[in-house]
């Protein structure tokens, strides 16, 4: 797994904003999957002439998810899915299995919610189940959402690990939230990261 402080070191070369992804650019930065570095990062962008900002956001987004799930696991009710390609399942909690998404608070979400409360954590819910991906990932199974306030507070993994911790142990003395999606009932919830 990369080290935090490789991490950090992206973000003093990434704007806050980047395009969404695209098919395109998907493929010509494949081969952020397979760096330990952002120096090899932006020698490989420069040599073949990419978009180093593009790169670098999918680079800090796919290793701040390592680390998110990594997290996760370091907790005894928490047991990692074997087959690192399921495409629903990253972990199981108490044996209910779960996939981790990380995302911003979107944008394009209207509506002020207070992130405190259930009822408006299970709007923002329905919303990113309702707008997700087409694409490979779209999946209507138990999800957990780590939302973050901006780029910075993905990488804050002291606070992250202290509210997966605290989530944990909620959902040990209540239950898992409970929601109902395209008239199934899923788990789903979200750890709220505003720093």
């Amino acid at each position: 797994m990369i080290e935090k402080q490789e991490i950090y070191k992206a973000l003093d070369f990434m704007n806050q904003h980047w395009n969404f992804q695209n098919n395109v650019q998907d493929t010509n930065t494949k081969f952020i999957y397979h760096l330990h570095s952002v120096d090899d990062l932006l020698k490989i962008c420069q040599e073949k002439q990419i978009d180093k900002n593009y790169a670098l956001h999918r680079w800090y987004n796919f290793n701040c998810a390592k680390w998110h799930e990594f997290l996760f696991c370091q907790n005894p009710e928490v047991r990692k899915e074997e087959d690192n390609f399921h495409k629903t399942i990253d972990f199981y909690i108490n044996n209910v299995p779960f996939d981790l998404k990380a995302s911003p608070f979107p944008k394009k979400m209207r509506e002020k919610l207070d992130l405190k409360k259930r009822k408006d954590k299970n709007k923002l819910i329905l919303w990113f189940y309702q707008n997700q991906s087409k694409q490979g990932r779209q999946h209507f199974e138990n999800r957990l959402f780590i939302v973050c306030n901006n780029l910075k507070s993905k990488s804050n993994f002291e606070l992250i690990q202290q509210k997966i911790r605290t989530f944990i142990d909620y959902s040990n003395q209540n239950g898992f939230n409970k929601i109902q999606v395209n008239e199934q009932e899923i788990c789903s919830d979200i750890i709220f990261i505003n720093n």
